[in-house]
């Protein structure tokens, strides 16, 4: 009786919340790969409609121009991986993290057909957006987990993003390159070999803001956290919706590069959008060696998940899945 009427009571307070005419808002998300999916659903879905706001998605190459983008207030959220964010918080960025639907890395690794395990990689140079960012450090820490020295076994050489780090492959410039499992269909039409790496706990997805944002607006918050936990059980449920809202932002008509991104992001996806501890550890991890004052940061400070606990106690998480 408590727990129906603790329901009740958050539907009438949610109702309450929404306003008569949607509030606009602008959110980054920084790349065309499908890691931004639950954004893209949530918008496609009509979900941020159904809650009252009114949201324009604009693309920013890399997580850089979005934080920039953020702490400016030319938007007020952004989607993307906590590695980029922490990043900036090194440097002075006062932001929060909200929600995150993918808390695992599924990558694998393209290579050339002399490399049939990781383990070959020794005295061979692997291909990364750039030293010191996300993927460069997630190539060191696979090469570590397969018996490698990162420092002293493997070679980085930074030719860009994944297409171009493809590129370099092929050309012969690197002999092995990450990449996420969505470009595998391409990878392998290039005559590349893929090798699996067992799937890295990492926050990829998540939705952000600015700590004074999230404190002057604490029902737009509730708003649009509901529209993205709503836009999580849609992937988890509806394939068809999301391979289209997929095509439309990944900007492509490969059926097969859309079915494996779409794959790959609902599986391991988070129906409670929150990071386990292991992720937080490992995004932390990677995070400190690219911005050193980050070792020892309390990341508790920078965790704001007062929405998610709240839908999930009023049961709208559980009900999105009957």
């Amino acid at each position: 009786m408590k727990t129906s009427l603790r329901r009740w009571l958050g539907a009438i307070v949610w109702f309450c919340a929404v306003p008569l005419s949607a509030q606009e808002i602008a959110i980054s998300y920084p790349g065309l790969t499908g890691e931004s999916a639950t954004l893209w659903m949530a918008r496609e879905g009509g979900y941020f409609k159904e809650n009252g706001v009114d949201a324009k998605l604009i693309y920013m190459e890399g997580g850089r121009l979005s934080i920039q983008s953020l702490v400016a207030g030319h938007t007020q959220f952004m989607a993307g991986d906590a590695v980029s964010a922490l990043s900036a918080v090194a440097g002075g960025a006062d932001i929060v993290l909200l929600a995150s639907a993918k808390n695992v890395l599924p990558y694998v690794f393209a290579v050339g057909k002399e490399i049939k395990r990781i383990g070959d990689l020794k005295g061979r140079v692997v291909g990364i957006s750039q030293i010191g960012g996300r993927a460069g450090e997630i190539a060191r820490m696979v090469v570590k987990n397969n018996g490698l020295d990162p420092d002293k076994d493997v070679s980085y050489l930074a030719v860009g993003g994944t297409l171009s780090r493809l590129a370099a492959l092929l050309g012969g410039r690197v002999q092995a390159a990450p990449i996420s499992k969505g470009l595998v269909p391409t990878a392998e039409e290039k005559g590349l070999t893929i090798i699996e790496v067992e799937a890295i706990p990492l926050i990829i997805d998540a939705l952000w803001t600015t700590r004074k944002y999230a404190e002057e607006n604490p029902a737009l918050i509730y708003r649009v956290t509901r529209a993205y936990v709503a836009a999580i059980a849609a992937i988890v449920k509806e394939r068809q919706k999301t391979l289209a809202a997929l095509r439309k932002y990944m900007r492509t008509a490969d059926t097969k590069a859309l079915d494996s991104a779409y794959e790959s992001y609902v599986n391991g996806i988070d129906r409670v959008p929150m990071p386990s501890d292991k992720a937080i550890q490992n995004t932390l991890e990677i995070t400190a060696r690219i911005a050193p004052k980050l070792i020892g940061l309390d990341v508790k400070k920078y965790l704001s998940f007062g929405a998610i606990q709240r839908l999930r106690e009023e049961g709208y998480i559980d009900r999105l899945y009957k």
